[in-house]
């Protein structure tokens, strides 16, 4: 017997009665289903979006703050019962859309069969009783001008935690009276908002150039005490904020429109960024107090293993080597300068970072020194390893605690170390010993299969030596945006040119680049793999334009090409992640890295088993 009631019909209280949509908390919902609102780059989501039942009505609700946190941690599911214990109702005008943000809740039971799966969508019941909801009154909020009907929703002006809505001193006239947000409780749900933060980054104004015609951006992140938001300004607004903002300062922002972010063009965690346009209002702040100057979150070298290939990170680090500058050139014949550094940290791991154009030709710092990268990108292509993007930073000797901790760690004991490098993990030009470790922790196919190796939620790591005994030659690359720093599909036009949605251009020729799908088989079963472009580069000896061009000019090369891979063995480092494609669930598997056996290693390996085996 269920020792719970759900509240019925509450949510058409909440949104018909003033003192319930003042205060729309204790009530009792059913999950009926959940999302993650803003998971990117393998990290966990901080916001969920939720579909709560009320046995009578269904509405959607934003789990946030502490409420996010829990659903993460208790990884709550469709049917569980909660009791919302802190939250804020939401009506967005213009799109009729009703919205319960809850920032606190408790799990009152879990593995509920759903109660009633017929109920009544709220946003579909006002669309038909439009009457009946609230609209004769505002949030809160004493400055007249905050109250106009710019405001689109209701009252989630004020903010959720009362600890993040502090008096201001030294504002200036036109922000007095409004109300101070956090920036991670920004979200289309408020309208009427402000924040107080700085200018973390400011990027160099960008141009481009397409059929369209021209135009201008600028990046820019803003930073509080409660996170990060990115923004940007488009052609005459790009210029008269870069004029304006100047990195390192603080600032009254207000009046931007939020949208959701763009993964592919930032860093940062939050869900949404600002597009800065002439409604906008930016000020100056006289009062820097209690708004950081920067914010890193910082993982240890020895998680980077682990990371998806394109995601960026923090890291904190000292610099062990710094290598020479050198040049490179693309394949569209563009030049970049290029130089790469080695990190160490007390994970006793150390990785290689790129960096490019200015900054490699600049750098100059000592060896020794800690430095902090926020937002560089992960490659993995030999091995892990890390890249400077455009809108990552590197900061000298941060003034933060970790940093201190770290140097004091580096100067007593860890600069005589011996760190594990993550650029070539076991790769034909790697050590014996990076190689033997390979070997060592080799497990066979039949053995990944039954451990289900991929179920958890991050993915799955493995390491495994097999034949390859068939390689599918249709469909082996695809057309890709030959702009720099883009991989995008291109769709060919009419006129014959190749259209980048992402970059809104059109180009004369695509960059082929592989997915490429083997089988490989050890002694114990058989295992489909895809292979990206530098794998399979790595795999095949040629580039996907190459082996594109053959298999229509010269089909007896291609042939020869992909057939003297088979039955060949190599070294596979294997991830295993699950995929759900047309409501079907199966683990898929990607090589990480491939390459050739050692055979030395393999023999040192054997011999030092035997010898151990030996000598018991």
């Amino acid at each position: 017997m269920s020792n719970f009631q759900l509240t019925d019909r509450d949510f058409h209280k909440i949104f018909t009665d003033k003192a319930r949509f003042d205060a729309p908390n204790n009530g009792i919902y059913q999950i009926q289903n959940t999302r993650k609102a803003d998971a990117k780059n393998g990290e966990s989501a901080r916001k969920h979006l939720v579909m709560l039942s009320d046995g009578t009505f269904h509405m959607k609700a934003l789990a946030r703050n502490a409420a996010a946190a829990k659903f993460s941690n208790l990884e709550l599911q469709k049917g569980d019962i909660i009791r919302v214990l802190e939250a804020e109702a939401a009506i967005v005008r213009e799109k009729k859309k009703f919205v319960l943000l809850i920032d606190d809740m408790e799990v009152i039971q879990k593995g509920v069969e759903i109660i009633n799966p017929n109920t009544t969508f709220l946003d579909k019941y006002f669309e038909a009783h439009p009457d009946e909801y609230i609209k004769d009154f505002v949030a809160p909020v004493p400055n007249n001008e905050a109250t106009k009907q710019e405001s689109s929703v209701t009252p989630a002006a004020v903010p959720a935690t009362e600890n993040k809505f502090q008096p201001q001193t030294g504002m200036p006239s036109s922000q007095k009276g409004k109300p101070i947000f956090a920036i991670e409780q920004l979200s289309p749900y408020q309208n009427v908002w402000t924040i107080k933060a700085r200018v973390s980054f400011k990027g160099e104004i960008k141009t481009w150039h397409n059929q369209r015609g021209e135009g201008k951006l600028l990046n820019v992140n803003f930073l509080d005490t409660s996170g990060e938001i990115r923004a940007t300004a488009f052609n005459d607004m790009a210029v008269k904020y870069n004029e304006l903002l100047q990195e390192g300062k603080v600032y009254y922002v207000s009046k931007a429109r939020l949208q959701p972010s763009k993964p592919q063009f930032s860093n940062l965690s939050h869900p949404y960024e600002l597009s800065l346009d002439r409604e906008s209002q930016i000020e100056p702040s006289e009062d820097e107090a209690n708004v950081p100057k920067t914010h890193f979150d910082f993982v240890k070298l020895n998680t980077i293993e682990n990371k998806e290939e394109n995601s960026t990170v923090d890291v904190l680090g000292i610099i062990q080597t710094v290598n020479p500058h050198f040049e490179l050139t693309s394949r569209a014949g563009k030049k970049f300068d290029r130089r790469d550094i080695v990190l160490v940290d007390d994970s006793n791991y150390s990785i290689t970072v790129g960096l490019w154009n200015q900054l490699a030709l600049d750098f100059n710092l000592p060896e020794g020194s800690v430095v902090a990268i926020k937002g560089a990108r992960v490659s993995d292509f030999g091995g892990k390893s890390l890249s400077m993007g455009f809108t990552s930073t590197l900061t000298p000797n941060p003034e933060v605690p970790e940093a201190y901790t770290l140097k004091g760690w580096y100067d007593a004991t860890g600069h005589s170390s011996n760190f594990t490098s993550l650029k070539q993990e076991g790769g034909s030009g790697s050590g014996s010993g990076d190689s033997t470790k390979f070997i060592a922790q080799r497990i066979t196919i039949q053995k990944a299969q039954n451990e289900n190796l991929g179920r958890s939620e991050k993915g799955d790591y493995f390491n495994v030596k097999g034949a390859i005994n068939f390689l599918k030659v249709d469909n082996f690359a695809y057309p890709a945006c030959s702009n720099e720093n883009c991989n995008k599909k291109v769709i060919e036009q009419p006129d014959g040119t190749w259209r980048c949605e992402r970059c809104d251009t059109n180009n004369a020729a695509p960059l082929w680049r592989y997915m490429l799908t083997i089988s490989i088989l050890d002694e114990t079963n058989q295992l489909w793999l895809t292979l990206f472009n530098e794998q399979a580069e790595q795999l095949l000896g040629v580039n996907a334009n190459e082996l594109t061009r053959m298999k229509e000019e010269d089909p007896e090369n291609f042939s020869k090409i992909t057939q003297s891979i088979q039955m060949n063995q190599y070294d596979f480092r294997v991830r295993a992640k699950e995929d759900t494609y047309n409501d079907q669930t199966r683990i898929r598997y990607t090589a990480a890295n491939i390459h050739k056996l050692n055979f030395k290693s393999e023999a040192d390996y054997l011999a030092t088993q035997l010898s151990e085996s030996l000598s018991v």
